[in-house]
């Protein structure tokens, strides 16, 4: 699978700054739109997703997530926040899209901040590290439909912890 650094010919991070992003990403789509198809790789659509999840939040909450570890709590906020809307308003109809989303966002800060790179597998998206398949989509589901308190926070620690465990 292609990087996205490769694609973009400049060596960026999945830190840089979310303008940076989502600048990159619609020069991509807007390539791809012009007949270049080599360019929609399994990491663009991911990245497309979790810049999705950005706008949403920024939109629907006036909350700006970014690249950094600090957002890893306001992102439990905003799943809360978004649970007890699934969860008591029916908002069904949106849920499996809002929690691909978010799972590609959490995926999106584990890269950025622990590493690892985008896989699609059988049982879904993950994100690979050291050969070990996080299923970043999975636990937003679980989290937004299940009405469990899982933490976000937690679930990044222990991969954070398994990778320096490595």
């Amino acid at each position: 699978m292609k990087r996205l650094e490769k694609e973009c010919g400049r060596g960026f991070s999945y830190k840089s700054d979310i303008t940076v992003l989502e600048q990159y990403y619609q020069k991509q789509y807007d390539m791809i739109l012009r007949g270049n198809t080599d360019l929609v790789t399994f990491e663009l659509v991911m990245l497309g997703n979790a810049l999705d999840f950005i706008d949403f939040v920024q939109k629907s909450f006036g909350i700006r997530l970014t690249s950094d570890e600090k957002s890893v709590g306001m992102y439990d906020e905003v799943m809360d926040a978004l649970s007890r809307g699934i969860l008591r308003q029916n908002l069904f109809d949106k849920h499996n899209d809002i929690a691909k989303k978010a799972g590609a966002y959490l995926g999106f800060l584990i890269i950025a901040n622990i590493g690892g790179e985008w896989t699609d597998t059988p049982e879904g998206e993950a994100v690979m590290i050291e050969g070990r398949d996080i299923y970043v989509c999975d636990f937003a589901v679980n989290r937004l439909m299940s009405g469990s308190q899982l933490n976000a926070a937690d679930y990044y620690k222990k991969i954070r912890t398994l990778r320096k465990n490595s």
